[in-house]
């Protein structure tokens, strides 16, 4: 079904918050030792917004030495934004173009961080009515983004549009992240002037929710089904105390034993979707079904489950790290 007769996908994007050279050394150690290739966004600058996001960025000699080492290794690097916090139109073109010189190409995939505003078609934009309005009122402060809107100071769409070709988009509550939405990678006709291709991807942000979504069970589910599954997290999360998490090691241990699967970066795996007639513009009503269950995923692992980040932001665990 796939490239070298391999009968499922498995791949990460992992988010570059709180990582920190010496600690996502030991991390992406596991991935490598298991021959999983994945994709880590990085950013540019370093953050700007210390009382919201911490990490190493480009900036520094020895963790730019790291990521280019990774690139070598095959692994994607890809953009978090040029920074954390908000940045102008001026710091987004030099920061895209410092990229390329370091890492000798621009970035293929972007993924909007946080709550900066140079964000491009992110919050309530995401959502058509009636749950653009329902976002607006559980996350009151998810808003405000504006990287492709022409007047504003923030506006960097046209370099967006030019230069990156997958953006990710949507949350999924299941490990075979095709199966929810099949059409991926695809178009969006409402973002269509100031992006290309969009990804979803399935919803672990950090090591809580990881280790309930990635288990034997379901890892064997997803072989099974010939699925793919594109989890999106955060791995500067998983080393605490100086020791990468058990649920993590032992899970990826599992998955690099299945000699049966394609572990190849993100934008690998959607070229390769793009060959078997994905790419096209997603069906209105596909689309409206995502956004309800994008929300839900986010409403259950705020509300009920109570194990997103901004609860894991907020325990003991998160304290040790480090």
């Amino acid at each position: 079904m796939y490239p070298d007769n391999k009968k499922f996908v498995f791949t990460i994007i992992d988010d570059t918050d709180d990582c920190f050279l010496d600690d996502i050394r030991k991390v992406y150690d596991v991935l490598l030792n298991n021959g999983l290739k994945t994709t880590k966004t990085v950013w540019v600058y370093p953050p700007r917004d210390n009382d919201q996001s911490y990490g190493d960025s480009l900036k520094n000699e020895a963790y730019r030495r790291f990521i280019l080492s990774l690139k070598e290794k095959g692994y994607e690097i890809a953009l978090h934004n040029v920074g954390s916090g908000d940045y102008y139109r001026n710091e987004i073109i030099s920061g895209l173009h410092t990229y390329r010189r370091i890492l000798g190409e621009y970035p293929k995939i972007h993924v909007n961080h946080s709550y900066n505003k140079d964000n491009i078609y992110s919050g309530s934009k995401r959502f058509s009515f009636p749950l653009n309005y329902v976002l607006k009122y559980l996350y009151s402060e998810y808003n405000g983004f504006s990287g492709e809107e022409e007047n504003s100071l923030h506006f960097w769409g046209d370099y967006h549009k030019k230069y990156i070709k997958y953006s990710r988009n949507y949350e999924i509550n299941d490990i075979n992240t095709i199966k929810v939405n099949p059409y991926m990678p695809y178009l969006d006709a409402k973002c269509s002037k100031y992006s290309n291709y969009w990804f979803s991807s399935t919803f672990a942000p950090n090591q809580w929710i990881f280790n309930k979504i990635i288990t034997k069970r379901s890892i064997d589910r997803l072989e099974k089904e010939g699925g793919i599954c594109i989890l999106y997290t955060h791995l500067g999360y998983y080393t605490i105390n100086g020791v990468v998490d058990f649920g993590f090691q032992k899970m990826i241990e599992y998955i690099g034993s299945k000699k049966n699967g394609w572990f190849e970066p993100v934008s690998t795996v959607l070229d390769y979707l793009m060959t078997t007639g994905n790419g096209n513009k997603i069906p209105i009503m596909h689309k409206k079904l995502l956004e309800f269950h994008s929300l839900k995923t986010r409403i259950i692992y705020r509300y009920l489950n109570k194990i997103d980040d901004y609860h894991f932001k907020r325990s003991n665990i998160y304290e040790k790290r480090g």
